[in-house]
């Protein structure tokens, strides 16, 4: 193999290796519109987003419930 072909090919496993390892731990996000009470309630948010989702974090926005969780 000449030495510009093995650069490449080290060069091509050096990009794979770094995307495979930007997707894994990725955050992805839901949301529950909250229609009774009419606020959110942090213990609710939190319930609902453990109960979706196992390893879900609830944080309340106005009127909805926003769960961030590992994809």
């Amino acid at each position: 193999m000449s030495k510009p072909t093995v650069i490449v090919i080290f060069m091509a496993i050096l990009v794979l290796g770094m995307a495979t390892k930007e997707t894994q731990g990725a955050n992805c996000v839901n949301y529950f519109e909250i229609t009774f009470p009419e606020v959110c309630e942090a213990n609710w948010c939190t319930a609902e987003c453990l109960k979706a989702y196992k390893n879900g974090k609830g944080t309340c926005w106005q009127k909805f419930c926003q769960c961030v969780y590992d994809c």
